[in-house]
């Protein structure tokens, strides 16, 4: 029946061949199946689906640069602190013991663990890995670097959770910031934000405590009559009174003392039986709280651009001994031990570990094959962004050693470089789009096997429920070569077209649908957004739509006034050059023919550039025109000589310039640049249609000409009727090319007038000049400004016009209709 028939179709449409197999057919079913096999091989040799549990935080940990150390910390480091407690008890590390026993690595009865230094083989010394270092050292700094409040001049501590947080008020001592005093009144103020009012640029000012801000703040804008007054940040004591003072300047350059206080306000004087110290070491935000000052303390908080480290404890120490003593690790070497403080780092922070592990151990990305990955990537554009780590930094007083520290235990002595960013790189969505298209477009070949062999297994079950006659195997894929024998010879250039032109083209197309956008988004994540970017465009009220919306229409007026100017003007130049050159009464044709071809061989970069030169305020044509006494006519006429609002009437139209003709940055007029550049364009293209033309009307049948003369048509006459009408039937879907390629004609104007005149960097007009076409404003809205997405989306709208109106005009053309 045909639900059977239906059924093996969708059956051979998982599986090729297998509808052929329930057929009976075989030889086509293997065919089939090869493809199949294939594809399945590529997607499982490319996957990593097969994957042991345990190797998941290995994925994830993998994607930061550096290698891992290995059995070092189980055959040296181990080892060496089985050593240390050999030689000595007192080298014993209470809260280590304790570890080891909770992992259950056993001590021998003589000291010393079996594992270590005497060279025993018990296998529970293997529980001392890498991993379990890393757990432990966190788990050490942890519990020696809890947040604690510090109370100044003291040694007094209070746990975080201890502290009356809430009563105690931050001290703003130390930050560097230059302020106004009202010395009458003694109040400060702060600048906070510049506004343009009128016109004129106002700067506010927020009243503010001199160490604390206030939370209703007045707002002045002028400081007329304050006193200029700044804090350096820094703190000094007073160790007569154990009172501390923070250092200002007033008026710029007179160094005073402002008592650190809530209540009073005094300044001091260097000298005269006082002089403060420096207090050094501050390595936290400074809080008061009824009366007594505390300084904050917690691992890896930035205050006055010093990063609070964590504390050393005597594993750590003994860490750092061993790198040293033990294993010594040279400069090329130093990413790896940036990689395990990155790991410690994330120890002390499980909630940052746990979503790192979420986000860098993403099915699709890490283990799906190429095509499963290459679907998600096009589906989603990526999910993880790039991870930018400095917070390892905390850890260099614990891991890398303190400065000045001695060299058996400060890994400094070894070259290790550790500072700066450390970059995990996430899903970059162009990398992932570009891969994903390749993937899409490679699977759709392999599809297309898939549909044919559904296709086949449908068609032969119902011949055969039909009782129809049904070809055997080598009959049928004789037909099929008959049949598709041009589809089949074309299909290997089909396949390398549609990766080195469909491929970059579905690209561009589709970045119209992102959020792509911004410096250094070619790097990041982006979104789809569907039609959002075409809606925002052209909507007034959006925050782009005015400035690119009106620009976009602007642009796309110009463009196609360039495109047909440049496009008829080098078609009849060329037509009357060739109509010229063929006349029987002109001489030396052949040496006219080569000379008017030059600008055609010369390259048309090159020519482009000599213009720009040659045209030039202070250029060459300038200065011919000034000594040939055309200046002195301009200047008559009143289009030249004078700036362009002291000109009146029609001479505005026909300005141009001040001091020189300015051919290609008339901002006033810049219909006359428009102008100049159409005009320069026919030197570089008239002489391909002049070259065409001669060859179309040397060809022209001599016969045609005789029979006009002997019925008296006039040179006219023969022109328009014989050689225009011919001409054009032979030329129009070149003509219709030519155009469609000055639509395009990206190299005259950014190489003669750059798109200008007009500011290029005013956002409202779009990023847009003057002379810009269409290709020339995505240039720069993709290189200069980033604007991907929008440029994207204008190439679309180039693409449906241009193209749309290009074949509409070649389908018009006799020359296609009899084809």
């Amino acid at each position: 029946m045909k639900a059977w028939s239906i059924i093996k179709s969708i059956l051979s449409g998982l599986i090729w061949g297998i509808g052929q197999v329930f057929n009976r057919q075989y030889l086509k079913a293997l065919f089939f199946f090869i493809f199949f096999a294939i594809f399945v091989t590529l997607e499982l040799a490319t996957s990593n689906y097969f994957y042991e549990e345990t190797t998941e935080n290995e994925i994830a940990l993998n994607k930061i640069a550096g290698e891992s150390f290995g059995e070092w910390f189980e055959k040296s480091l181990f080892q060496f602190y089985d050593g240390q407690i050999l030689q000595s008890s007192s080298n014993r590390i209470a809260s280590f013991e304790a570890f080891l026993d909770e992992i259950g690595v056993e001590e021998k009865p003589n000291g010393g663990y079996y594992g270590g230094a005497t060279g025993s083989q018990n296998p529970t010394a293997k529980l001392f890995t890498e991993e379990r270092f890393i757990e432990f050292l966190a788990r050490d700094l942890k519990e020696a670097s809890y947040l604690r409040y510090t109370e100044f001049g003291t040694t007094n501590e209070t746990r975080a959770e201890d502290f009356d947080s809430a009563n105690a008020k931050r001290l703003i001592t130390l930050e560097n910031s230059n302020m106004y005093w009202d010395e009458v009144n003694h109040k400060f103020y702060l600048p906070i934000s510049s506004q343009a009012v009128a016109g004129q640029q106002i700067t506010e000012y927020f009243e503010t405590h001199v160490f604390n801000r206030m939370d209703n703040p007045s707002i002045i804008t002028s400081v007329q009559g304050l006193t200029p007054f700044r804090k350096t940040g820094k703190l000094f004591k007073d160790t007569d009174t154990n009172e501390y003072y923070v250092e200002v300047f007033i008026n710029t350059d007179q160094q005073r003392f402002l008592l650190l206080s809530n209540d009073t306000f005094s300044l001091k004087e260097s000298g005269a039986g006082f002089s403060p110290t420096a207090v050094t070491n501050i390595l936290g935000p400074v809080y008061e709280l009824n009366g007594t000052l505390y300084e904050y303390y917690e691992p890896g908080l930035i205050h006055n651009t010093v990063r609070a480290q964590y504390k050393q404890t005597p594993f750590s120490t003994l860490f750092r001994r061993a790198v040293v003593q033990v294993h010594t690790i040279n400069p090329t070497q130093s990413q790896d031990f940036v990689k395990l403080m990155v790991r410690v780092y994330m120890d002390l922070h499980p909630d940052f570990k746990a979503q790192y592990m979420k986000d860098f151990n993403n099915f699709f990305y890490d283990r799906a094959g190429m095509f499963v990955k290459g679907y998600w990537e096009v589906l989603t554009l990526g999910q993880t962004e790039q991870v930018r780590l400095n917070g390892h930094l905390a850890l260099e007083h614990a891991m890398i050693g303190l400065p000045g520290e001695s060299s058996n235990s400060n890994l400094r002595s070894v070259n290790i470089n550790f500072e700066g960013q450390v970059n995990i790189r996430g899903h970059i969505s162009t990398l992932l789009l570009l891969d994903g298209l390749i993937m899409v477009i490679l699977s759709l070949f392999f599809f297309i096997f898939g549909i044919w062999s559904a296709l086949d297994t449908y068609k032969v079950s119902e011949q055969r429920r039909k009782e129809k006659e049904i070809l055997d195997t080598k009959s049928y894929f004789k037909s099929v070569w008959d049949n598709g024998f041009e589809y089949i010879i074309l299909s290997p250039a089909m396949f390398v077209l549609a990766f080195i032109s469909i491929m970059p083209i579905a690209f561009g197309f589709v970045l119209a649908f992102t959020s792509i956008g911004g410096n250094g988004s070619m790097d990041k994540l982006f979104d789809w957004v569907g039609f959002t970017n075409f809606i925002t465009v052209f909507d007034p009220n959006s925050s782009i739509g005015q400035g690119f919306g009106n620009a976009f229409w602007r642009v796309l007026t110009w463009t196609l006034i360039w495109a047909v100017f440049s496009t008829v003007t080098v078609f009849f130049g060329g037509f009357f050059q060739a109509l010229i050159l063929n006349a029987e009464s002109v001489v030396f044709r052949k040496l006219w023919r080569t000379i008017l071809i030059l600008p055609w061989a010369i390259p048309a970069l090159l020519s482009q550039m000599v213009f720009s030169v040659m045209f030039n305020e202070t250029g060459f044509i300038n200065q011919l025109l000034m000594q040939l006494g055309i200046y002195d006519i301009f200047i008559d006429w009143g289009i030249l000589g004078q700036a362009y609002n002291q000109v009146s009437g029609f001479a505005k139209y026909f300005w141009l310039g001040h001091e020189n003709i300015q051919w290609f940055t008339n901002e006033n007029n810049p219909n006359f640049v428009k102008t100049v550049i159409i005009v320069l364009n026919i030197w570089l293209g008239f002489p391909y249609f002049m070259a065409l033309m001669t060859g179309i009307m040397t060809a022209i049948d001599k016969s045609l000409y005789e029979a006009a003369d002997i019925d008296g048509a006039t040179g006219f006459q023969k022109l328009r009727s014989i050689t225009m009408p011919l001409v054009l039937y032979s030329t129009a879907p070149i003509l219709i090319m030519t155009f469609s390629g000055n639509f395009n004609n990206f190299g005259v104007i950014y190489f003669i007038t750059g798109g200008g005149p007009g500011n290029l960097n005013d956002v409202n007009s779009g990023f847009a000049g003057q002379t810009d076409i269409l290709i020339s404003w995505m240039y720069r809205l993709t290189t200069d400004h980033q604007i991907y997405n929008l440029a994207s989306v204008f190439s679309v709208l180039i693409f449906i016009f241009v193209g749309s109106l290009t074949a509409w005009n070649l389908s018009r053309t006799k020359a296609f209709q009899e084809d």
